[in-house]
């Protein structure tokens, strides 16, 4: 995965209207999911935290935790 495709994966999540539209997102790209993306999730997550919204970097951070033990144990 690119660069910018990660960013834009995670867009993707960040933007998600509800529970059904991010379980959509992560099913269709969780295979493509490597070592780059979990890196621009973290990156983000970090920005979140140096804005102080710690409940957003919270939330993605759970998110991604979630995607990698999918993407590792399939």
């Amino acid at each position: 995965m690119t660069h910018q495709q990660a960013q834009e994966l995670v867009r993707k999540i960040i933007r998600a209207r509800d529970r059904d539209e991010l379980q959509k997102i992560i099913s269709e790209n969780v295979s493509a999911c490597d070592g780059v993306f979990f890196a621009e999730l973290e990156a983000v997550v970090e920005q979140f935290r140096a804005k102080n919204d710690e409940a957003s970097a919270r939330k993605l951070k759970e998110v991604g935790d979630f995607m990698a033990r999918l993407r590792f144990m399939i």
